[in-house]
């Protein structure tokens, strides 16, 4: 009884920190659905403003945007087609094991059976009536009942063996067909991309066109990084940072510390000033689709294409801190989702009209931007 009113006292002291926790996360959640449609609606804005070049940004964004949901589909498909062989290796090695082993048993009661012949099959009152030494009929009898277990055992084990064999084949075929299905599917997606990494060729040709002088790039320039800076802007307003975020180490406390979003060289420094335009990232040069990795504990507060930046994921890691990840090919994760240090959110590209295949690394305090060769070890 008392331990009875010990737990019920131990539920209501509880109750309150768990309707907290509740709310908390409710409140969270409708901040992340208000800043998705806040963002969603400054885009949409931000693409009116583009003027002559709007049709052919949006024309780039569809095909950017289609080549990374073609590359994570044909990622997933390549990853389900090895799990598929690996499952199709494994059961080819079992179908060989039980073959052995029927084969072995075969000859073991093939062996019995022959000794039941030569006992001349014979009954058991048949064995008692034949014999009149009482020990011999007495180790003759012991011999015919093992004889007899045994090669009901062995039958018994060789039926269970040839069902297991036969399920077996039946997975192994089943595992083949879907093999054959997923290599299908993955060459028409890869014809797909291809498809569209042809149009988006064609596309930024015709853009680059319209940018022909030096100073219409430096106007795009300055457009997309305004671009940027509003999308920060938005997330700061809409998300409270010290609440969507808890981690036991904070982002400061691991300046100098943080792991690298992949491997590397860093061809465009923090700093570095180009066509009158001050970088405020790092770019490291990388292999198309190679892993792009979180730095830190945190959470996805944007997911999309952005123009001059192309599909971009920013992770929020509370108290302000945030990091971008620019000109992805393919982007993993959506607004919302959580991450952890090392955990693979996006792949290399070349999204947002770029030539070259890399990475835009760049962190941000309350959207002031930051060194972000300071931040990593």
């Amino acid at each position: 009884m008392l331990r009875t009113l010990s737990a019920f006292l131990c539920l209501l002291w509880l109750w309150p920190f768990s309707a907290v926790a509740e709310d908390k996360q409710a409140l969270t959640e409708k901040q992340l659905k208000r800043l998705t449609g806040n963002i969603s609606s400054l885009q949409k804005s931000m693409r009116k403003q583009e003027g002559e070049s709007r049709e052919l940004s949006a024309e780039l964004r569809k095909s950017e945007v289609e080549i990374g949901r073609l590359a994570k589909q044909i990622k997933t498909l390549d990853k389900q087609l090895k799990g598929l062989d690996s499952r199709a290796d494994k059961l080819e090695q079992k179908r060989d094991k039980l073959r052995r082993e029927l084969a072995t048993r075969a000859k073991i009661i093939e062996k019995q059976i022959g000794q039941q012949y030569q006992m001349g099959q014979q009954a058991r009152l048949q064995l008692l009536l034949m014999q009149r030494d009482p020990e011999t009929l007495d180790r003759t009898i012991r011999y015919f009942d093992f004889v007899n277990d045994a090669l009901k055992k062995d039958m018994s084990a060789f039926r269970e063996k040839l069902a297991d064999l036969s399920g077996t084949e039946e997975q192994l075929s089943d595992t083949e067909k879907a093999i054959v299905e997923k290599r299908n599917l993955l060459r028409a997606e890869v014809a797909t991309l291809q498809k569209s990494r042809k149009q988006r060729k064609t596309t930024l040709a015709q853009l680059n066109k319209e940018l022909s002088t030096d100073a219409k790039k430096l106007k795009q320039l300055k457009l997309d990084q305004a671009r940027l800076q509003a999308v920060l802007k938005e997330i700061e307003k809409s998300l409270n940072f010290e609440n969507l975020v808890k981690d036991d180490k904070s982002f400061r406390e691991l300046k100098g510390k943080l792991p690298w979003p992949l491997k590397g060289r860093v061809s465009q420094n923090f700093g570095t000033v180009r066509n009158n335009i001050r970088y405020d990232g790092i770019w490291i040069k990388a292999s198309e689709a190679t892993a792009v990795k979180a730095v830190h504990h945190g959470r996805v507060v944007f997911s999309d294409w952005l123009r001059g930046y192309g599909l971009v994921l920013i992770v929020d890691h509370g108290s302000g801190y945030m990091s971008l990840y620019g000109y992805n090919q393919s982007l993993l994760l959506d607004t919302g989702d959580w991450v952890s240090a090392g955990d693979t959110i996006a792949t290399v590209g070349n999204s947002g009209g770029r030539s070259d295949n890399g990475l835009y690394f760049a962190v941000r305090y309350k959207g002031k931007a930051s060194n972000p060769r300071r931040w990593l070890k």
